[in-house]
């Protein structure tokens, strides 16, 4: 296991470089499905047999079985070591990394240090004008709005009043250099080179990571001024494009999905009303590095976004995205166009969950809004609405949910459900005319690559590994047998060790992602799980899945101490007579057991 850095500096490094950008700047790709392919940069190939799967944040070659994350791409391609690599890809992302040795790296460790202090002053500064005279308009604003004062405290909300330079008199005064105040982003110099404060009478959100440090700030007006939001700049604490708000509190809500809003307010009333695992974008449509991380935390996204035509833009936009990279995704509807604060506020947060649960998957939401811009009425219309919609459902991956659609397309339009599944295939053999069961066949070659083992051994560890793949794949599987996977049930020193890693990071909420663990393993054993993610965890049923691999490790486990009692009871003469009996009644008994599995 790599521990170069805390896990979740590695973890941000990883999450800020998408695979497909970093890979693309070396190996020639090409879309087919949702996975990309090209041709090997670690063997010699005529056909392509090198993937890259956006999903999960890998990339993994079915001829030569190499694979792993962002950072085990560049420690190959590069030729670099694994701490080389984790600097090559942060500078990429321009992330600085802690503990460096340099004199600039120190000044720059410093600098976020000092970022991060002023703005924490900056919020109690804000909270403070808030509860002074100075604020009586913006606390009648948020009363007005049905915020509470806990919610207040919560969200640690402020005000800024109407004085020029108040705030960066007050950092000056708590000691903060000028060259830090100023590259906080909260003060600005005008052309005389006098110092004055970016936000002015505006109810002023503090804008937190995930860590819960004040990085930035959002500032609202509270009538019709211009622009009605302000945001941070950013800064070397602060990138818009890579944090969402109130995702430090929504990660630990409990729930196992999250619900994208628009703004700050609509936020804040959620929470309020208890909902809360809610976030919001920063000003920004959705990025992939937001996507990644709310698919960390996160089994589905719902995302509720304006009803109105940019709206909706924004929404379809924000789906592909969230799709693309392997969140479950559903939308949000709100009637009459609401946003979901004035919902809420009209109608009540029990009426508002319905909403939520009552939210439509990608697949339907794209074949609505597809119906509402083709007059189906028309032979012609009908036509090119259903070839339309075969390419949507073309991109179901799972089978039972593609048919599912098919049948209620086919009785709704009144055509048979065979003329549907047959335009739908045509589509699907063009983007799976690059995997032939031949590259498949050979990659299946390498399941116990590296596992010099007995047959029974090797299936064991790869039955454990498939397990832990599976558990990555998908962390909702885990509540179906927590009580049936604890570490020590692996056999293999290396796959308990991952284990307790795995259901560590599951229990306490955190959870894991395939990209993730790839960073860290040893490339060796990267490889493998590479190929499991690539290959074998593909299931249609993944509880199922996987209550079939825990018995068959079962099996595998008796069978194997099945085959170590037989070779002792060979050498019995030179066994106490006691231990033969102990030994030969333990046989006797895993023969009934194994019987028994095998009759089940």
């Amino acid at each position: 296991m790599y521990k170069y850095y805390p896990e979740e500096i590695i973890e941000e490094v990883r999450i800020s470089n998408d695979i497909v950008d970093v890979v693309m700047e070396y190996v020639r790709l090409e879309r087919k499905g949702k996975d990309y392919f090209g041709l090997c940069p670690f063997h010699k190939e005529k056909t392509p047999s090198f993937s890259v799967a956006p999903a999960k944040q890998i990339f993994y070659c079915f001829g030569c079985g190499k694979g792993g994350n962002v950072i085990q791409f560049i420690m190959e391609i590069e030729n670099l070591s694994y701490i080389d690599s984790v600097k090559f890809l942060a500078d990429r992302a321009r992330i600085q990394l802690p503990d460096g040795d340099s004199p600039e790296e120190k000044e720059k460790a410093l600098m976020k240090r000092r970022l991060i202090e002023i703005n924490t002053e900056a919020a109690r500064f804000f909270f403070s004008v808030l509860n002074s005279s100075k604020g009586e308009k913006a606390r009648w604003y948020l009363k007005n709005r049905n915020i509470k004062e806990s919610t207040i405290r919560k969200f640690g909300i402020g005000y800024s009043g109407d004085s020029w330079n108040e705030l960066f008199i007050h950092l000056k005064e708590k000691g903060f250099e000028e060259e830090h105040i100023l590259k906080s982003g909260l003060v600005l110099t005008n052309k005389s080179g006098k110092f004055y404060d970016r936000f002015r009478e505006r109810i002023m959100f503090p804008i937190f990571d995930v860590r819960g440090n004040v990085i930035a700030f959002g500032g609202r007006v509270m009538d019709s001024t211009k622009p009605k939001y302000m945001n941070s700049p950013e800064t070397a604490i602060y990138n818009k494009s890579r944090n969402l708000y109130a995702l430090n509190f929504a990660k630990n809500s409990g729930e196992k999905r999250l619900i994208i809003v628009e703004g700050y307010m609509d936020v804040i009333s959620l929470h309020q009303s208890g909902i809360i695992n809610t976030v919001a974008s920063l000003g920004t449509a959705l990025t992939e590095s937001q996507g990644r991380t709310l698919k960390k935390y996160a089994e589905e996204v719902i995302i509720s976004f304006d009803a109105d035509t940019a709206g909706q833009s924004a929404t379809m936009r924000g789906l592909d995205l969230l799709s693309d990279i392997g969140c479950q995704v559903k939308v949000l509807k709100i009637p009459d166009g609401k946003d979901p604060d004035e919902f809420i506020r009209k109608n009540g947060v029990d009426e508002f969950k319905k909403l939520v649960d009552r939210s439509v998957s990608l697949i339907e939401y794209k074949i609505e809004v597809l119906k509402k811009s083709i007059d189906t009425d028309t032979v012609g219309g009908k036509i090119n609405f259903l070839n339309k919609t075969a390419d949507i459902l073309s991109k179901i991956d799972n089978s039972v949910e593609r048919e599912m659609y098919v049948k209620k397309l086919a009785a709704q339009y009144r055509i048979s459900e065979e003329s549907i599944l047959s335009e739908v295939y045509k589509r699907i053999k063009k983007t799976d005319s690059l995997r032939t069961p031949a590259v498949i066949a050979a990659s299946r070659k390498k399941v116990t690559r590296g596992i010099k083992k007995d047959e029974t051994d090797a299936r064991l560890i790869h039955d454990e590994r498939f397990l832990l793949a599976l558990l990555c794949v998908d962390n909702s599987v885990y509540r179906t047998v927590t009580d049936k996977i604890t570490p020590d049930i692996f056999s293999d020193s290396q796959n308990k060790e991952i284990a307790r890693i795995i259901l560590e990071r599951i229990e306490d909420g955190r959870g894991i992602v395939p990209g993730e663990l790839l960073g860290m393993l040893e490339n060796d054993i990267a490889d493998d799980f590479a190929r499991l993610f690539n290959e074998e965890c593909h299931c249609d049923d993944n509880k199922k899945a996987i209550l079939g691999t825990i018995r068959n490790i079962e099996m595998n486990r008796m069978k194997k101490r099945q085959k170590e009692i037989v070779d002792m009871l060979k050498n019995r003469d030179e066994l106490p007579k006691g231990d033969v009996e102990k030994l030969e009644q333990e046989l006797m008994s895993l023969i009934m057991r194994i019987k028994n599995y095998k009759d089940i």
